[in-house]
């Protein structure tokens, strides 16, 4: 998952991967990335220190103050120091964010966090004011031939996101983030014959096993969902605020959408119809894969993924981008994998802003296969490429989720060398995940949709429509494991992204199978797209499709169809 920093969460929009990440405001032109200058920030030498908060808001004082008295050159001149303070800001939350995200026990890195956070909103409000004096003033024009038109587009849409009526709020929604974070790292155990027993500790093979793993998921639910209760009534509150009917209207708001929720059911009604039937028959014709194939994952640490993606990197025609930022975070320490109870159990990327330094960090508890350190990386490069970010530029979550998802199926192409004989199998359930990915994507987005309609819902009531819409698009029925997406409590309605980028990415890989060099350029292409990019948009730009018009789901779900035999595999699970 790609992870946003403060600046982008809270200024062009507000929070996503994993808990300070999150995509900014809509964007409003189609430009290719402009390279950044990458200063050599060796991270693991990166000292920590809170930001001058109170010079920020002197600063802004002053240039209220020469606007009103007409004084351009030193408004704007002010206006400039300000964009940088705010991304040294940013800079610091993002190191705050990562330390803690490194131990939940660290009360200072969690209340630095906090503190940031509760600013940064705060200080986006006296931004807003000071840009709006500024193009109320007489020296309008120069302003804006000083920032650009896009710019100042960007600025009127992300105004209307944020407010200081909602100051407070977003202060307590942070705080309940946080409790969330931490108590989600807990342990939760079940008592069965005088022990008390984890699900480390469960034989999940028999019924035995599934009885006491539902226990603890109901009793997780329960302790976890009442986080998510207290939110809604905050979320629903900043919505209210703002002058929305809907929350779910704010959140894509919010994100940056260039579709609405409308488009998304939609998009959700088409995959359930062509979709559906592929992933489910998919993902129980996997389970009959040979034993060898587990030992086989098992055997390839993340870790050794690196040696993979260097090696592809050079031998194919992807941008030389790609093995500059790979170099470039190995070179500086900039990225942290491994595991350990206090880690956050996550996988993401993200930016310190000041040093247009990308950072990648993986829990190898929960993520285990190189798989996943292709889909972040695919982040890490999107980030390498854009220029440094500024107060109001914008990043669209599906199109980032493309970056991603395309790359880790890109690396197919290296897994027969990896994984040998169980490459194929392999692969196979690599492709199903990525359906999984659209199925999952479409059931949260219904369940939250559903949700926010609905916000005074009890906790029953939630998990018993996620029982039934896991059912409906995925054949099974889980009522309480939504309160483990953190997505839901972290980055509201996140979760359709990874729908629409996976069938994106899935198509760019069908496409593979005919033209890979084609494929590949394809891909290249996309990533040049970056910053103030719109999803749709760019899909048509490179060549694929637009995955709301015409019957893209339906053509992509038939040649998965074909591709993955899925009759063959019917016929195999019917006749066990």
């Amino acid at each position: 998952m790609k992870r946003f920093s403060k600046a982008a969460r809270l200024l062009a929009a507000v929070l996503a991967v994993c808990l300070l990440a999150c995509a900014c405001g809509p964007s409003v032109r189609l430009e290719p990335y402009k390279r950044a200058v990458h200063e050599e920030v060796d991270f693991t030498q990166l000292e920590y220190a809170r930001p001058d908060i109170d010079a920020l808001d002197a600063k802004i004082d002053a240039a209220l103050a020469a606007t009103e008295e007409g004084d351009a050159q030193q408004a704007l001149t002010l206006y400039d120091e300000l964009l940088r303070g705010l991304n040294e800001l940013d800079t610091m939350g993002s190191v705050a964010s990562i330390r803690y995200d490194l131990d939940l026990s660290d009360e200072y890195y969690q209340e630095e966090n906090l503190l940031i956070s509760d600013n940064y909103t705060r200080l986006d409000n006296r931004m807003n004011e000071l840009t709006g004096a500024i193009l109320e003033s007489p020296f309008e024009k120069d302003a804006r031939g000083h920032w650009g038109e896009g710019f100042i587009e960007r600025y009127e849409i992300n105004s209307k996101l944020n407010s200081p009526e909602i100051e407070a709020l977003s202060a307590r929604e942070d705080e309940l983030v946080s409790e969330y974070q931490k108590a989600s790292a807990e342990e939760f155990t079940v008592e069965h014959n005088g022990e008390e027993l984890t699900i480390d500790d469960l034989d999940l093979s028999t019924d035995e096993g599934m009885a006491l793993y539902d226990k603890i998921s109901a009793k997780r639910n329960a302790a976890l969902g009442q986080y998510y209760l207290d939110l809604i009534d905050v979320r629903v509150e900043i919505a209210q605020k703002l002058g929305y009917d809907s929350y779910a209207d704010y959140a894509y708001d919010l994100l940056g959408r260039d579709f609405t929720k409308e488009e998304a059911a939609a998009f959700s009604d088409a995959v359930e119809e062509w979709l559906s039937f592929v992933g489910i028959v998919g993902m129980v014709y996997s389970y009959s894969q040979p034993d060898s194939v587990a030992e086989t994952l098992a055997g390839v640490p993340l870790e050794d993924g690196f040696f993979y993606l260097e090696k592809a990197l050079k031998a194919e025609a992807f941008p030389a981008s790609m093995s500059e930022a790979l170099d470039y975070m190995r070179r500086n320490h900039l990225c942290d994998i491994g595991g350990g109870s206090s880690r956050m159990s996550a996988g993401y990327s993200t930016t310190l802003a000041q040093y247009a330094a990308p950072f990648m960090f993986i829990n190898t508890d929960y993520y285990t296969d190189p798989g996943t350190l292709f889909h972040e990386f695919g982040h890490y490069h999107n980030f390498y490429c854009e220029e440094e970010m500024i107060w109001n530029d914008g990043i669209s979550l599906d199109l980032a989720e493309v970056h991603s998802q395309g790359l880790e199926l890109l690396m197919f192409s290296t897994y027969e060398e990896m994984y040998g004989a169980d490459a194929e199998w392999i692969e196979y359930n690599q492709v199903v995940n990525i359906i999984y990915s659209i199925l999952s994507g479409c059931t949260e987005d219904a369940f939250q949709q559903a949700v926010f309609e609905n916000p005074d819902m009890t906790l029953e009531e939630m998990n018993s429509l996620h029982a039934e819409l896991t059912e409906r698009f995925m054949g099974y029925t889980d009522p309480y494991g939504w309160v483990d997406i953190h997505h839901h409590f972290e980055t509201p309605f996140y979760y359709i992204s990874y729908a629409t980028s996976a069938l994106s990415a899935l198509e760019l890989w069908v496409d593979s199978l005919e033209n890979r060099e084609k494929a590949v350029e394809i891909y290249s292409s996309l990533t040049q797209y970056c910053a103030n990019a719109d999803y749709r948009e760019t899909l048509q730009t490179v060549g694929l499709s637009d995955p709301f018009e015409g019957d893209c789901v339906e053509r992509i779900a038939k040649a998965l169809y074909e591709e993955l035999d899925i009759e063959q595999a019917y016929n195999s699970i019917s006749a066990a």
